[in-house]
């Protein structure tokens, strides 16, 4: 006796705002991955160099999650990519806020 077969049989695809968001929030990722290695060459003296790609990440996170939210309005469309772009660059804004906040 088969209980239930899971099988999905679907045309649906990811959704290309989930796609955008997700592709966003690792470029956000290693621009500030890449300004912390700066900051730590320079002993913490990286300047203008680590403050523009710190405002580069910030901005990437923010444009990220907002596509990421538009993007849950796709019809018949998968989202796991909207959920993860959207939460990935939303905790990497709130996180930046708090960096250029402690800064001031």
């Amino acid at each position: 006796m088969k209980l239930f077969n899971k099988y999905k049989f679907s045309d649906k695809s990811q959704a290309l705002g989930g796609l955008i968001s997700t592709a966003m929030g690792i470029l956000s990722l290693l621009s500030f991955g890449y300004g912390v290695y700066l900051s730590f060459k320079a002993a913490g003296e990286g300047g203008l160099r680590v403050g523009s790609l710190g405002i580069l990440s910030l901005i990437l996170a923010v444009i990220g999650t907002v596509i990421g939210l538009i993007s849950f309005k796709e019809d018949n469309k998968f989202y796991g990519t909207s959920r993860f772009g959207s939460m990935l660059c939303g905790v990497i804004a709130v996180f930046m806020i708090a960096v250029f906040l402690m800064g001031i």
